[in-house]
């Protein structure tokens, strides 16, 4: 007969991957390779799912119904996801110290964002006195799209920032803000005429020479005589047979990487970001 796992066979499974033992108010955990969790971090959820690589700081709480983050993500000391609700990030996440991220009203954030210390991101006002006719009181969802950035000590309301979007510091969002522009003040007004987009376009043989490089100072830092026995670069992956490749591949056209699992790859990953972001494919 199928016995659902307890808290404790939990914790044994990881407590291998972890410089501290996590608190789980559930068994409903899946745990990837080379988590890291700091002192005091505490998990008051149904089901907690976290990729590879992921590492979370002293003294984070997590009061989400559920909470799912994918690989590479940091989440800086002292972080707070209030809840209930339920709360997805994607891969290659960064959260800065001190920083709030509220569920409530369900929070969504994509891939490769940045959200710098001191932030407070929210999906609900609940505090007026709803029986004397106090009006404000809801919750509605927040998305974020990839690669956007907020600088950090940024106030977000709910609503939607579009991909690749950037947030100088210490603005406060209060509207939907479109993709590949850029916002600033308070509150945050569009100021793409004056400072242009996040992202300049770059031809995959500039990405090519700069992993390269990056790959080059990798080796030299960590004694790697041949790294191209453990990592290859395409461009694109015509040429490239996903079911037999044993080494690392990564591809500089559209930022994906050929996931292996090892720690050497992990290592590399960590070196890498947050500079230059991949993304897993199968």
């Amino acid at each position: 007969m199928f016995m659902r796992p307890t808290t404790r066979d939990v914790l044994r499974k990881i407590a291998a991957s972890t410089l501290y033992r996590p608190r789980f108010a559930t068994a409903d955990v899946s745990v990837g390779r080379g988590v890291q969790f700091g002192r005091n971090v505490v998990f008051n959820c149904r089901k907690v799912v976290i990729g590879d690589g992921v590492v979370f700081y002293d003294g984070v709480t997590v009061n989400a119904d559920s909470f799912t983050i994918g690989d590479f993500g940091t989440i800086g000391a002292f972080s707070f996801f209030p809840g209930p609700g339920d709360l997805a990030i994607g891969h290659n996440f960064w959260l800065g110290s001190g920083s709030i991220v509220d569920s409530q009203g369900s929070t969504t954030i994509g891939n490769n964002v940045g959200i710098g210390a001191g932030s407070q991101l929210w999906t609900h006002a609940a505090f007026g006195d709803v029986m004397a006719g106090c009006r404000f009181h809801g919750h509605k969802p927040l998305v974020i799209g990839d690669d956007v950035w907020l600088v950090g000590h940024c106030l977000v309301s709910p609503g939607s920032i579009g991909a690749r979007a950037l947030v100088l510091l210490g603005s406060v969002v209060t509207h939907d803000l479109e993709a590949d522009h850029t916002y600033g003040g308070v509150p945050a007004v569009d100021v793409t005429d004056k400072l242009g987009p996040q992202f300049a376009p770059t031809a995959a043989s500039e990405r090519e020479a700069y992993l390269r490089r990056r790959l080059d100072e990798f080796a030299r830092s960590y004694g790697v005589p041949n790294i191209s026995a453990h990592v290859d670069v395409v461009r694109d992956w015509t040429r490239v047979d996903r079911k037999t490749e044993s080494r690392t591949v990564f591809c500089v056209g559209d930022r994906t990487y050929l996931k292996q699992r090892t720690r050497f790859e992990r290592r590399l990953i960590r070196f890498l970001l947050p500079d230059a972001k991949f993304l897993p494919v199968g």
